[in-house]
């Protein structure tokens, strides 16, 4: 059986990072007790654990245009940062 990922789910959208901001920087990372932006707490989570992409995420997935190209800036900028 083969399940097929059609778009985001909301609620796996933890602490809004894919909707609502629109800077590469985000808000304000909730989950750190330091002041981090989101951007700055994906890259240091990348740095520790890696960037375990198993499979493209397809611009489909998103609904709105405006967020589909934050989300692949945002990824874009993670990748380049922990080269």
């Amino acid at each position: 059986m083969s399940i097929t990922l059609e778009k985001l789910y909301p609620l796996m959208d933890f602490n809004k990072s894919f909707l609502a901001y629109d800077t590469i920087d985000g808000a304000r990372c909730q989950t750190s007790s330091r002041k981090l932006s989101q951007c700055e707490a994906a890259i240091e989570a990348v740095r520790a654990v890696g960037l375990n992409q198993i499979d493209e995420v397809r611009p489909a997935w998103f609904e709105d245009p405006a967020v589909r190209d934050m989300f692949f800036r945002r990824l874009e900028t993670v990748k380049k940062a922990v080269g």
